[in-house]
Formats: C-alpha cells, sequence, structure tokens
C-alpha cells in the first residue's frame, strides 16, 4: 500500500468512515422529520457514492447537470432532481430522453425557460416533470417569491409540462441577511416554502414536493410542520443541497 508520501498527484482520498457516517447522519435527520432526502451529488460526483446515500434512504439524488444525470442513470440511478434550468435545445432533448428511462425531473426558473421546455416536450409528444426554483431571498436564481404564483399557473396551463413541486437554495440568511443563527434560518426557509406550496395548493395546483435545506440548515428547515410527509401524502425532499458528504 502507497503511503501519503509516495502517492501521486493529483489524487482523491476518501475518509470512507467518515463519509459513512455523514451519510447515515443527513439520512438520520431525515427519517426523524418524516420527510424524503434527495441530496445533492455535486460534493462527490461519484455514483458508487450516490447509491451509498440512497442505501442509507435517500429517495434519489439532486444534480446541477443533464451530463451529470446521465452519467448516474448509466451506473443504476433511477431517480433524479435536476436542480438547475435547461434552456438549450440540445439539452432539453437529453433531458427528455433521460427521462424516458428513470424519473427525471427538472428545474425550471423562468417563464420563457418554461415555453422552450413545453415547446420542445410538444415536439417529442412528451410530458417533463418540473419543479419551479423560488428566490427566497440569496437573489441567485429562480423566480422571486412574490411573483411564483404567477408563474406556477402558466406553467401548469402547459399541457407538456407537470409541475409537481416548488424548490430553493438560500443559504444562511435571516430577514435577508447573511446569519450565524442557522436554526432560526432554516425555520425562516422552511416556513417560507410551505406557506407557498399550501397558496398554490388553494389556487388548484397540485405541489407535491416542497425541496429546502442546505448542510447547515436542513435539519431546522425539515423541521417545519408544513414540510412533513403524512399517511397518504407524497413527502417533501429536506435538504436536495446536502453539501455534508465530506464534513464531519
Amino acid at each position: 500500500m502507497e503511503s501519503l508520501e509516495t502517492i501521486e498527484t493529483p489524487s482523491l482520498l476518501i475518509d470512507t468512515e467518515r463519509m459513512d457516517r455523514n451519510i447515515k447522519a443527513m439520512a438520520d435527520v431525515a427519517r426523524n422529520h418524516g420527510v424524503n432526502l434527495r441530496p445533492h451529488a455535486k460534493t462527490h460526483k461519484i455514483p458508487a457514492i450516490a447509491q451509498k446515500q440512497i442505501e442509507a434512504g435517500a429517495v434519489g439524488i439532486t444534480v446541477a447537470k443533464i451530463a451529470e444525470a446521465e452519467v448516474m442513470a448509466a451506473h443504476g440511478i433511477r431517480s433524479i432532481f435536476v436542480a438547475y434550468p435547461l434552456v438549450t435545445v440540445s439539452k432539453i432533448e437529453r433531458a427528455i430522453r433521460l427521462s424516458e428511462q428513470i424519473e427525471l425531473i427538472v428545474g425550471v426558473d423562468s417563464l420563457a425557460g418554461a415555453q422552450q421546455l413545453e415547446r420542445i416536450a410538444s415536439r417529442h409528444g412528451h410530458c417533463l416533470q418540473v419543479r419551479l426554483e423560488i428566490d427566497t431571498g440569496l437573489r441567485r436564481t429562480g423566480v422571486m417569491y412574490e411573483q411564483a404564483a404567477a408563474l406556477a399557473a402558466e406553467i401548469t396551463g402547459m399541457p407538456h409540462l407537470r409541475l409537481s413541486g416548488i424548490y430553493t437554495f438560500r443559504g444562511s440568511l435571516l430577514a435577508g441577511k447573511p446569519t450565524l443563527d442557522v436554526a432560526a434560518a432554516g425555520k425562516e426557509e422552511g416556513t417560507l416554502m410551505a406557506q407557498l406550496a399550501e397558496r398554490l395548493r388553494t389556487q388548484g395546483i397540485a405541489i407535491t414536493d416542497v425541496s429546502v435545506g442546505s448542510t447547515p440548515t436542513a435539519a431546522y428547515a425539515a423541521a417545519v410542520e408544513g414540510l412533513r410527509a403524512h399517511p397518504g401524502a407524497c413527502g417533501c425532499d429536506a435538504c436536495p443541497l446536502n453539501r455534508g458528504t465530506w464534513h464531519d
């Protein structure tokens, strides 16, 4: 066996005991709060590790690109969420092909993006499952919180798109400002998304999945009552952006 001094760089070294502890810890958080877990694979991008997360209890994984989804699917991962809007024809067509083989969910965050998805899905006679990304304060991506209901209604009227959920990445924000109080930040994030989901449901929009959380806020967002799974109901995804695979 090589020593650290003799291993050529660059090399990937994984502390598997620590990794396994972290995978179990996040799975336990989701299980204890009655929500589903769909961790983001961007930390490792390795199908074998994604499979470990699923074996520990995750319902699937999250990726950032359709290329990552294709690699994961080729290695047996059967439920994948691409948490980034696809807008180019080639990538949307690849998503359509992949969604014929596995459960694939794609992100959307604008009317123009939704219309592009609808046009191409219609051309292929296919229905794509989508989630609407919500900007809950980070001002990075997503439709503004106040405009989400109107956009969701537009998407619901598109026959080749099935809007199944909403998602956000907020990070550690509280009342619009960075904070170290991750408990309060997670609770606020979860509450904002649970309230929005309920508002959409009262408008007749069948929202079943609400994706929230990052590594620091996951446990606190998952504890929000409106995000918990109930018998006969679809559970919500807690912490789709779990980046804690390597951190103890």
